[in-house]
């Protein structure tokens, strides 16, 4: 059904929740203000940085922005491989290039970090494009997919984005692209997040997601 398959990377491909929070609480003490609970904390690990510390922080977007390069910044230097793949990630992304799928990775992650972060763990081998946000916060989830897609040439009726959050769908939706919702990574949780969430599958862990790509997966050596 599929020849092109996005990924998102926090939350879908790896699990960074050590990393991006520690980067966090280091930037909220460089900049003076309050320490908000752990249970907030690990609201900013998904969603775009600078919405984060609008919606926590009640800042106009432009200060949000110097926050978020703050952030990038602290992440790079002292938690980026704070992180690890999740079970059968990359045994799934070897089995779909197997397979002849085009793959790329469609992240908020900054640009420079996300592929630093993918040659780390492995994952830029079985992708053909990568692409992260951009530092002046120009660009939506639905731009950075766009341009996957254009980079891969890819047929938009045979296109997928595979994502844990409201924003992955958005940017599927916005661009016109089926949408497989995870619920194992930072964003739904269950089948009742999923409600007005436009969506071709639900899938709890890898396994589930390789069945539906209908791939059989097989140990990475």
């Amino acid at each position: 059904m599929y020849k092109t398959i996005l990924f998102d990377l926090d939350g879908t491909l790896l699990d960074t929740t050590i990393g991006v929070i520690e980067a966090v609480k280091i930037t909220i003490e460089q900049l003076g203000l309050p320490m908000p609970s752990s249970e907030i904390l690990s609201t900013f690990v998904g969603p775009p940085m600078q919405s984060s510390f609008m919606k926590h922080f009640g800042m106009e977007p432009e200060k949000a922005l110097e926050c978020a390069n703050l952030f990038r910044a602290n992440y790079k230097k002292h938690s980026l491989f704070s992180a690890e793949p999740y079970p059968g990630v990359l045994e799934l992304l070897r089995a779909l290039k197997a397979k002849g799928y085009k793959i790329a990775v469609a992240t908020y992650k900054s640009h420079e970090n996300a592929m630093t972060i993918l040659d780390k763990f492995g994952i830029s081998q079985y992708c053909n494009f990568a692409m992260g946000s951009d530092l002046e916060g120009r660009f939506t989830k639905t731009d950075i997919v766009n341009e996957c897609i254009k980079q891969l040439s890819a047929d938009r009726t045979s296109t997928v984005l595979i994502g844990d959050s409201s924003a992955d769908s958005r940017g599927a939706y916005e661009a016109d692209i089926d949408f497989i919702a995870l619920t194992y990574g930072f964003g739904f949780k269950s089948l009742a997040d999923l409600q007005n969430i436009p969506h071709v599958a639900v899938c709890k862990n890898i396994e589930e997601l390789a069945e539906y790509l209908s791939v059989a997966l097989e140990k990475v050596c």
